[in-house]
């Protein structure tokens, strides 16, 4: 891979490697190979490339020096503890995404480009001063011409070219961590980088943005409780956004927060019901929920801003994430286990040990409650195992995690006694109806798509009769095969009705199953394990009989 294409890249490049020695983490550059590229009174620094303790705190300041696609890098890593270390995920987590704002008129120039009209021909009011900058954007404050206030979200001029340049780096640098650190082979660092340059090409498309906004918003269209910013599309492009402004104070501002007599409790609730309804009805959610992305407004209403990640829950997600989330709540350890161990294990030796940690690890538990527990402790806990063991889950799945963690330790901030369990109670039983009706629909499916059938059922059969009746069908039988034939259709019908109990008590335990009604045995209601069981027995004994007629034909047919 050709990474020297510019004097710019191999600037960049040394500068990367002047910043790992400066952070003491020279021995990275050393087993890396890499010191060659580095000045020859630099090299000769022993001492520099000498290795020393992991410092994530070092790993951190590194990242935030060097800004660009490594500051979003980091921001990737912060939600895969998949990949990396607990404790570098949390120090990550700490990382700020702030930098100088481009002065205005390239930012102004930017805007006119992608509207294609003067800045005076779109808006009455446009505020010069951004009230955000970070390293892709600048947010600022602005009115329409009908009056109405807006946010309008503008990209960094060349930021785009910028991304790829670093980008180019990571891939050389990841092929080198393959190459002279066996040990992250297992995590593959090229697979990351991919990863890493399709969320960094979707976090620079903001028509893609707005797609989520734009969803966001009509999933809580209605609502007493939750805000979404609505969408201008024709003041979007891939790179500005025009979003209605929402005038809120941000969630980590307790001090205002508690000036302007918010009511804590609600804001609590309307919160954590707000992102549980994403997660486990929408499957649709936010993921990236910090605190300057929360907004509180008049009414203790919930607004969220930034829809750059998203999490996406397919219905077989969706339900593992409602498994693990209802056995934290309902004390059920067996269930919570079996997410993860049906998640990601490619052999059953790895899952056989991933399990023995997982039960050492949440079985202590058993003597008090999970209730009581920090839902986020457990699940660091689990993710730490996770990354030792290289259980490879879904990304939503991992956002989802982070997503419940984030939300926990917002509502610790205002009550030191929140727990995530205690507030989801009412939510789990609007989710068990939500569940109730969902399977009333796919019973309702299932019967619009038979109708036709069953309708003209009847029909067709009296018109066989009648053609019988007319002689028009003709049909030559043997005299004697008639008592044959008379006992082969009464076997038959007998099949035909143990076959429909089977699958009526299949469907029936199924159902029963899902709803998790009556009482439970390792996360099963007993009604659905006593109905699959018959159903089992009658399977048996109607497989026994047809085994049993094939073996007997099998004998006349050799006479």
């Amino acid at each position: 891979m050709a990474i020297f294409r510019s004097i710019r890249n191999l600037q960049r490049f040394e500068h990367i490697l002047n910043t790992l020695l400066k952070y003491e983490l020279g021995h990275i550059i050393q087993k890396l190979k890499l010191k060659h590229h580095l000045p020859l009174h630099k090299r000769l620094q022993r001492k520099k490339f000498e290795e020393g303790n992991e410092d994530p705190k070092k790993v951190r300041l590194v990242f935030e020096e060097l800004g660009g696609a490594f500051t979003k890098l980091a921001q990737l890593l912060s939600v895969r503890p998949d990949l990396i270390p607990m404790d570098y995920v949390k120090e990550l987590e700490k990382l700020q995404d702030r930098v100088p704002p481009v002065p205005f008129e390239g930012m102004k120039a930017q805007i006119e480009k992608e509207l294609k009209k003067p800045l005076d021909e779109i808006f009455s009011y446009f505020n010069k001063k951004p009230i955000a900058s970070a390293s892709i954007a600048q947010v600022y404050e602005a009115k329409l011409k009908n009056g109405e206030r807006v946010a309008v979200k503008v990209q960094r001029p060349k930021i785009k070219e910028l991304m790829e340049e670093d980008i180019s780096i990571m891939y050389f640098l990841a092929e080198h961590l393959e190459k002279h650190i066996p040990k992250l082979r297992d995590y593959s660092p090229i697979s990351v980088i991919k990863e890493f340059e399709t969320w960094t090409r979707n976090e620079l498309d903001f028509k893609m943005e707005a797609r989520h906004a734009v969803r966001f918003y009509y999933n809580f269209k209605g609502s007493k409780t939750v805000r979404i910013p609505k969408v201008y599309s024709e003041f979007t492009t891939r790179d500005v956004l025009t979003l209605e402004y929402i005038d809120g104070t941000e969630l980590h501002n307790l001090g205002e927060i508690k000036r302007k007599h918010y009511n804590v409790e609600k804001l609590i609730r309307n919160g954590t019901e707000a992102i549980l309804t994403q997660i486990f009805v929408h499957g649709f959610f936010h993921a990236d929920p910090h605190p300057g992305n929360i907004l509180v407004s008049k009414g203790n209403v919930i607004s969220f801003v930034d829809f750059g990640i998203v999490g996406y829950f397919d219905d077989e997600l969706k339900k593992m994430a409602t498994n693990l989330f209802y056995g934290i709540v309902e004390d059920d350890l067996d269930m919570v286990m079996n997410v993860f161990i049906k998640m990601g294990m490619s052999t059953k030796e790895a899952s056989a040990r991933f399990k023995m940690d997982l039960e050492d690890l949440i079985r202590p538990l058993k003597d008090g409650s999970l209730k009581k527990v920090k839902v986020s402790y457990v699940l660091e806990d689990v993710f730490e195992l996770v990354h030792k063991h290289k259980v490879k889950l879904p990304i939503d799945f991992i956002l989802f995690g982070k997503t419940v963690v984030t939300l926990e330790g917002l509502a610790l901030r205002y009550c030191q006694n929140f727990r995530i369990t205690k507030y989801s109670k009412p939510f789990l039983k609007k989710l068990e109806r939500y569940g109730i009706e969902n399977a009333k629909k796919e019973i309702i499916k299932t019967g619009i798509k038979y109708k036709d059938l069953v309708k003209t059922f009847p029909e067709r059969t009296l018109n066989v009769f009648k053609k019988l009746e007319a002689g028009s069908i003709k049909v030559d039988i043997e005299d004697t095969d008639i008592k044959r034939l008379t006992l082969e259709m009464d076997k038959s019908s007998n099949r035909l009705t143990y076959g429909l109990i089977i699958a009526s008590l299949i469907i029936a335990s199924a159902l029963i199953s899902y709803i998790g009604r009556g009482p439970m045995l390792y996360g099963l209601s007993v009604f659905s394990i006593f109905g699959f069981g018959i159903a089992v027995m009658l399977g048996l004994f109607l497989v026994g009989s047809i085994m049993k007629k094939e073996k007997k034909k099998g004998a006349s047919e050799k006479i």
